[in-house]
């Protein structure tokens, strides 16, 4: 894995916050009133900043880089 290039945005924060907590990208759309394009979109750009290619990576590397909050 490489460092990330930019911080995430609170946008791709607020996505990987659901799909870490279980959501599939349709129940993050809806929560957030945004398109599953748009989540799909931000999944992108979250593997690119983390330097992972899927979900459970992206997860697991926010968790070890202390990127959730405690709430």
């Amino acid at each position: 894995m490489r460092a990330p290039s930019d911080p995430l945005s609170a946008r791709e924060l607020e996505v990987l916050t659901l799909i870490a907590r279980g959501s599939t990208n349709r129940d993050a759309a809806y929560r957030l009133f945004i398109s599953e394009a748009t989540v799909k979109s931000h999944l992108l750009h979250i593997y690119a900043k983390l330097g992972v290619n899927d979900r459970a990576a992206a997860v697991a590397v926010a968790f070890e880089r202390g990127l959730f909050s405690r709430s």
